[in-house]
């Protein structure tokens, strides 16, 4: 989650604000007998709970280097745990809560930076009030195993997101989505690169008179086969309909021309074109910074080179 989520009601600060409005009144009208020193302890973490969740844009400025709160979470927690002897096994549980809030911050160590903090924190309470340790070690085990599954599960999460956002729904090819994205990133990088675009030659024919499952079928065995044709460096992706887009970095032109003839013949020899025997690919070819500065001038050549392609009489590479 990035830093700038953390400030956001509905996330970390809201969660926060919760558990102490739940779980303070509960415990201090469970027992009556706790120490005088918890109400303190409640009242501190009820004010800056508050304060987190009213001034999102405070919890922002302090989650910028290092997510701040959830320290003072910890520091709580570890008071709670110091000053309540009678429940301190319990309460120790609730270091899960920065621990798992970690898990969501990006960075991939910060879980198992607070599981290490939570421990040493823990340990030092259990160390000055002379708890039994073979039970804390073991909470502390499972401090290292929670950080452990939560990073995983949204490792997992991450990733699934990723592909349903950035990958076309028919083909699994990235979308024009992200080619935009990392098109954007490499001019603005200024990094050469050869920009391909593919453009199926009568495919409207096909669709038109087999029917656009047909059509669907060829456009899933083209992307295949420009994954398979391409390097693993390349940027693959369906730019809009039946036509391609292929991003090649550092590449010389004669490369990039040599990479799409090959595209081309790959189609042509397919056994599963074979049906299709109308079917072919033109492409055209620009480069960046040679023919163009901007993404609006590399994509206007390389759509250019492409026209040409097909006047030529289609099926053949164009480079502008």
């Amino acid at each position: 989650m990035p830093y700038k989520q953390l400030g956001n009601r509905d996330t970390l600060p809201f969660l926060r604000l919760m558990t102490f409005v739940l779980f303070f009144p509960f415990l201090l009208l469970l027992d009556r007998a706790l120490p005088q020193q918890l109400y303190y302890i409640a009242g501190f973490a009820l004010l800056y709970s508050t304060l987190l969740f009213a001034l999102p844009r405070l919890n922002y400025w302090l989650c910028i280097l290092l997510p701040i709160p959830l320290i003072f979470d910890m520091m709580v927690i570890s008071l709670m745990v110091y000053y309540c002897q009678k429940y301190s096994t319990v309460l120790a549980d609730i270091y899960l809560f920065p621990v798992i809030a970690l898990s969501f911050i990006g960075k991939p160590y910060f879980p198992f930076a607070g599981a290490i903090f939570a421990g040493a924190s823990y340990l030092i309470v259990a160390y000055l009030r002379n708890y039994p340790l073979p039970p804390v070690i073991i909470q502390i085990i499972f401090f290292f195993i929670t950080a452990y599954f939560t990073r995983f599960l949204v490792h997992h999460v991450q990733q699934a997101y990723y592909k349903q956002a950035n990958q076309d729904s028919l083909t699994k090819i990235f979308n024009r989505r992200l080619f935009s994205t990392v098109l954007k990133k490499l001019v603005g990088d200024k990094e050469p690169f050869n920009l391909v675009l593919i453009d199926l030659d009568n495919f409207k024919n096909l669709n038109d008179t087999q029917g656009h499952h047909h059509g669907d079928y060829v456009l899933k065995i083209i992307a295949s086969i420009l994954k398979e044709s391409t390097r693993t460096d390349d940027f693959v992706t369906r730019y809009g309909g039946d036509e391609f887009a292929i991003i090649l970095p550092k590449t010389s032109k004669e490369v990039s021309r040599n990479i799409a003839e090959r595209i081309r013949n790959n189609v042509l020899i397919s056994p599963k074109l074979l049906p299709y025997p109308d079917l072919s690919i033109s492409i055209g070819i620009a480069s960046f910074p040679e023919n163009g500065d901007t993404e609006d001038i590399i994509l206007q050549k390389a759509d250019e080179a492409l026209y040409k392609a097909k006047e030529l009489g289609k099926n053949c590479v164009f480079v502008y």
